[in-house]
């Protein structure tokens, strides 16, 4: 049996190695266990993982049942169940469509080029700091309808998210820090989504401030918690998959020569990243009823974090899991999860990626490997650094 008193090593400790050890003794023992420190049953293996995650009638997604108020709960659709769920996310779907999301390309092409420009003279790159949190940060804003002169507001409401260092959301002090990384934000957007409602713009912000859901509009706070959540999850999710995309393939340099020889790899590549270096360690539900799951049964009306980590290197649901292998094919990969809460913004993850990875290996010949650090945050696998010495093509 896995050893239930030794904690699972924190990913940012040495990148991942440590913890994905952990993880496949726990996927062989105890793939379903209750945690101590967070306060919730674990889950580990890829198909338990996929059944919490789309059974949304059992595993609920209304987390407010166990963990404190935060003031961040009302009109925050990952925290919603349906019919509500579906109405409110019909309501901002038409911003992520892929055909809303090609006229968005040459945007994107253009920020990441400007990027990109502004450290045209060094022949070190820090990838993290001058393109992946850069880019998202841009783009999101730009969808949502964040002037680029207010954008600083966003930046400092990331830095003290990826700054919260406690493991347990149902801990006082995590919610007081949440609380507190969210203020300026929050009244930014209230301000924001005002004005956009007396005055209508083409951006989401505006489609919430206007919008109906079961024959009302929304108020002022579920506004502002839905477009909080939009600018959080839009930038610091894609921020993760850019830095570890290149940090992936800088690492496995024969796969990279065949994406820049192949760009029609590059889809791929951005799966099997997805899969081998997952953006967002866990998903949370709360179960309706007592409810069993790999041999276990959890009680009603307790939190349940799924690991998109370990369910991505089952050895049960994909050959040679600890491998990093572009050509992977099925790759069914859970780092959007599933089922009726899939990332909304998935398309314009893998969008933002693509153009990146593109623009990087158009402009530059070679880059090598310098230095990274990772964020000590439990909540996301991000680079806070991640250097390159590169020779332009």
């Amino acid at each position: 049996m896995a050893d239930q008193s030794v904690a699972a090593p924190p990913f940012f400790t040495d990148g991942g190695p440590a913890l994905y050890t952990w993880m496949r003794n726990a996927r062989d023992n105890t793939p379903v266990m209750f945690d101590e420190p967070s306060q919730s049953w674990k889950v580990y293996r890829y198909e338990d993982v996929h059944r919490v995650l789309s059974d949304w009638e059992v595993f609920s997604n209304d987390m407010c049942r166990v963990i404190p108020e935060h003031g961040f709960t009302r009109g925050n659709l990952s925290t919603m169940d349906p019919p509500e769920h579906k109405q409110l996310r019909g309501v901002i779907a038409q911003g992520f469509t892929p055909r809303t999301l090609a006229q968005l390309t040459p945007k994107i092409e253009e920020l990441v080029k400007e990027l990109l420009d502004a450290v045209e003279d060094r022949d070190e790159l820090d990838i993290a700091r001058d393109l992946s949190y850069q880019l998202p940060l841009n783009v999101i804003s730009t969808l949502i309808g964040v002037p680029r002169e207010d954008r600083g507001v966003l930046q400092r409401t990331a830095d003290a998210q990826l700054a919260l260092t406690c493991e347990n959301p149902t801990n006082g002090d995590f919610v007081v820090q949440v609380q507190k990384a969210m203020e300026e934000l929050q009244a930014y957007i209230k301000e924001l989504s005002a004005e956009r409602r007396a005055h209508p713009q083409d951006d989401l912000i505006s489609k919430l401030a206007t919008a109906t859901v079961q024959d009302r509009s929304l108020d002022e706070e579920e506004v502002v918690n839905f477009t909080v959540l939009l600018l959080l999850a839009g930038h610091l999710t894609t921020m993760s998959l850019l830095g570890n995309m290149m940090l992936t393939l800088s690492e496995h340099p024969d796969q990279l020569a065949e994406v820049r020889a192949d760009r029609g790899l590059v889809p791929d590549a951005i799966e099997e990243v997805l899969r081998y270096r997952t953006p967002v360690p866990e998903g949370g539900r709360v179960t309706n009823r007592d409810v069993e799951l790999g041999g276990t049964v959890i009680p009603a009306n307790k939190m349940v974090l799924c690991s998109l980590i370990s369910a991505n290197r089952d050895e049960r649901k994909y050959r040679d899991p600890d491998t990093f292998d572009i050509r992977r094919t099925p790759n069914p990969q859970l780092a959007f999860t599933t089922g009726i809460h899939y990332c909304l913004g998935a398309h314009l993850a893998r969008l933002e990626a693509g153009i990146a990875l593109n623009t990087i290996l158009d402009r530059y010949a070679e880059f090598s490997l310098t230095g990274l650090e990772w964020y000590p945050t439990y909540a996301l696998c991000n680079l806070k650094r991640l250097t390159f010495d590169v020779r332009r093509t």
